[in-house]
């Protein structure tokens, strides 16, 4: 038995979401605040006994999007592979429909927090009237109070309230005012109520939470797992040991207490209490040893001691360790209170970790994610480890996402067959995982474009790519489809621009090819493999509006020049070539207008010192004034629709800055002067504006020109 879906209402920045899980190991990746934690906890309301089942919701519980007054929060969780137990069989679900159409092995949970009866027979007799106003509709949903709401458990519901259909049918219709006869039961929509039963005790479930005060957990009382796994062991303790240690410690005790320089202090605070108050009211003092002597409590008075690998022979106090190092006895503890749990009669085991990468070490991380391959049970972990996402399943991987008040969830691999599923699960490693993390994505092909690109971005406007959201991962060999064909409207609904390169001939070309010498037959080859790709590329973009591509009409080195940045190769030239002379020829063969003379020579260099290497020597020279090809400007715009006026005025002000500074030579415009004037508009609106009035040509008036238009 295991969880095979979780279907969230309203609950928290969950507006009406639905995640699918497999046996074994589940992962939930997300970035900060896309709502992992409240994923977890809307679970452990349902499985975790060691929650009170009589839970207080809050006003702040509801999703924000909604006005919560007469909403419902429903979560759910469909259980798959239920066995015969009389525990499974009182939540396997009512037989509906077509007999063909019904699995006896599934089964679902359900927690819902509603209006009770009386108000929703009043919003229902209310939605039966002829003159029906939204007014009086939101008259009666003002007067409605968190002391109105009611909290049920239900079994053997087939209704998925994540469905905004369902929700609307079966809660209500706020829109147009219409909504359910609570008289009408209909169990098997809503569930039928669990008398008898609390699936939870049925159920073993352990909640390893994120590892970021670990130290404090492993000091309490309360909330020490070592604790636990050392509650009721006196049991198993000989009645004989017992009294033997217990015996010795009454005796260490008294031994203690009837030390001379104990006695000393008793005596003396009692002589100071009598000369304070008198004889007469002075209580008598004395003091005592009171190690516990119950073998209980002696139990839990044991402490952890460790040591690092590298320090063999010592050991000290837990808070000696490194931060990773406690948090990792931390885990191996509630792991190992998860394993007596699990060993006890349950129909069910479940293994829930929040976020397991504080402060652990890369390699560490990913063998932890791998050993718990080897438990036979159910685990559901959140991260936003880059290292943990890239060794996890994308099969079995969920991507929360923020949005304006709500989370989407994604499933990447919604709709893949098999072999490309392994095809990407071999693809996303640690670095190109990130892709999943972010808000945009731009794909290249290349080393050149994976290192010029961020740094233009970065001394253009001031702010990083990784600032504004957006992954840039380069393919390599592996052809874009294999990894664009995870952003669609079934899987991740996130935009990607592909950026590569039409590779159009740099030479003129014959009309006969066969007139073409070994060169131009090079060129003519390139033009017509990256005119074929073209097509193939074109027609699998073609109909999904997350998937753009963008092409450079020549490599990307051309374009890189082609846009007006022959200067920064001119320092690089400057910087390795010894002679002047050559210096001046190369230099010169940059500068020229033609491209067969500067794509060519742009060519040979990067080929020379190595197509990666040069970029990065190219990337000492970038700066404000460097110009980014428009292609690639229209693929950042498009990657990041994201992109708000604040981010484009803390561009502006970055810009003006510098452009004070430095500038072309041929520009006469008074920086310092249009900083204040830009400065003292009222609105940042007004002040962008302004930017792109005076500055027509400036790299930020055509991002936001782009960025307007789309």
């Amino acid at each position: 038995m295991y969880i095979s879906k979780l279907a969230i209402r309203n609950y928290r920045n969950f507006r009406n979401s639905t995640f699918q899980f497999h046996s074994g190991i589940n992962t939930i990746i997300g970035e900060n605040g896309s709502g992992k934690t409240n994923v977890i906890h809307a679970l452990r309301l349902l499985i975790d006994e060691s929650l009170p089942r009589k839970i207080n919701f809050y006003e702040s519980d509801f999703n924000r999007s909604i006005n919560w007054k007469g909403h419902w929060i429903i979560v759910q969780i469909e259980f798959a592979e239920l066995d015969p137990s009389e525990e499974c069989q009182a939540i396997a679900m009512h037989k509906a429909g077509a007999m063909e159409d019904y699995d006896e092995k599934r089964g679902s949970y359900s927690l819902i927090f509603r209006p009770n009866e009386t108000i929703r027979k009043e919003l229902f007799e209310y939605s039966e009237l002829e003159d029906k106003t939204e007014e009086g509709l939101f008259e009666i949903l003002e007067n409605i109070t968190l002391n109105d709401y009611e909290l049920t458990y239900r079994g053997r519901g087939n209704i998925d309230f994540s469905i905004d259909e369902n929700y609307t049918e079966y809660v209500g219709d706020f829109e147009n005012i219409l909504f359910p006869n609570p008289e009408i039961l209909q169990e098997d929509v809503y569930g039928t109520r669990l008398f008898g039963y609390s699936i939870p005790h049925e159920l073993s479930c352990t909640f390893i939470k994120a590892l970021r005060d670990v130290e404090s957990d492993l000091r309490s009382y309360r909330d020490n797992p070592l604790l636990n796994l050392l509650r009721g062991k006196e049991k198993d303790i000989t009645v004989a040991k017992k009294d033997s240690i217990e015996t010795k410690v009454s005796e260490l005790n008294e031994e203690i207490s009837e030390l001379k320089e104990v006695k000393t202090v008793s005596v003396g605070i009692s002589d100071s209490m009598k000369q304070a108050i008198g004889e007469t009211y002075a209580p008598n003092i004395d003091i005592r040893s009171e190690l516990p002597s119950e073998m209980e409590k002696l139990l839990q008075s044991l402490k952890l001691w460790v040591g690092d690998p590298d320090e063999e022979g010592y050991k000290g106090r837990i808070w000696e360790l490194s931060l990773g190092g406690a948090n990792l006895v931390y885990f191996s503890l509630k792991l190992l209170e998860y394993e007596n749990v699990k060993s006890q009669d349950k129909i069910a085991n479940f293994l829930l970790i929040e976020e397991p990468e504080a402060h652990i070490h890369n390699h560490i991380q990913k063998t932890l994610f791998q050993k718990l391959h080897n438990r036979n049970t159910q685990i559901i972990i959140t991260t936003h480890s880059t290292n943990i996402s890239s060794v996890s399943k994308i099969s079995a991987m969920s991507v929360l996402s923020r949005a304006n008040k709500i989370a989407e969830v994604y499933n990447p691999s919604n709709g893949l067959d098999a072999p490309q599923i392994r095809a990407l699960e071999r693809y996303l490693d640690a670095v190109r995982t990130n892709l999943l993390f972010a808000k945009g994505v731009l794909l290249v092909e290349g080393d050149a474009e994976e290192i010029l690109i961020p740094q233009m971005v970065k001394m253009a406007f001031g702010v990083s790519l990784d600032e504004i959201g957006v992954s840039l991962v380069n393919i390599g060999s592996t052809g874009f489809q294999n990894v664009a064909i995870i952003f669609n409207d079934v899987r991740i609904k996130k935009k990607c621009s592909i950026i590569t390169d039409l590779d159009t001939s740099i030479l003129a070309l014959p009309v006969d090819k066969e007139e073409d010498t070994v060169e131009q037959r090079k060129c003519r080859n390139s033009q017509i493999s990256s005119a074929d790709r073209k097509v193939k590329l074109d027609a699998f973009c073609s109909g999904n509006t997350w998937v753009v591509p963008f092409y450079g009409e020549h490599t990307f080195e051309v374009e890189f020049v082609k846009a007006g940045n022959d200067y920064e190769i001119q320092q690089v030239v400057n910087n390795e070539y010894k002679r002047q002379a050559d210096k001046d020829k190369i230099n010169a063969l940059l500068a020229d207008s033609k491209v067969e003379i500067y794509g060519k020579e742009v060519l040979r260099l990067a080929e020379s010192f190595g197509k990666g290497w040069f970029a990065l020597m190219i990337t000492e020279y970038v700066d404000h004034i460097t110009t980014i090809p428009t292609y690639i400007l229209k693929a950042i715009v498009n990657a990041s629709p994201h992109i708000n006026e604040k981010t484009l005025f803390v561009m502006a002000k970055y810009r003006l800055t510098h452009l004070a500074n430095r500038t072309f030579s041929d520009d006469k415009t008074n920086y310092p002067a249009l900083s204040i004037r830009i400065e003292n508009c009222k609105t940042i609106s007004e002040a962008l504006n302004l930017y792109q009035t005076e500055l027509i040509n400036d790299p930020l008036s055509k991002l936001m020109k782009l960025i307007y238009r789309s």
